[in-house]
């Protein structure tokens, strides 16, 4: 299930992740853009958020694989 909140605030804290854009305490979170404090803009935002797009979809493909071997 993928589900995306919209916030109208910038936050002056960041939600940590690892290097697979998950968050480092929720597996399965995918921190992202200005409300999670890794963006300052509408376009880093964005740019961001294709990002996470790309990781949560490798991640997705992975465990597709994972499923096909098991």
């Amino acid at each position: 299930m993928l589900t995306g909140v919209e916030t109208r605030t910038s936050s002056p804290v960041s939600i940590k992740r690892g290097d697979d854009y998950q968050s480092v305490n929720t597996h399965g979170l995918y921190p992202a853009g200005e409300g999670a404090g890794y963006a300052g803009g509408i376009m880093s935002a964005a740019i961001d958020g294709i990002k996470v797009a790309e990781a949560m979809a490798l991640a997705i493909n992975a465990d597709v694989k994972a499923q096909k071997l098991g």
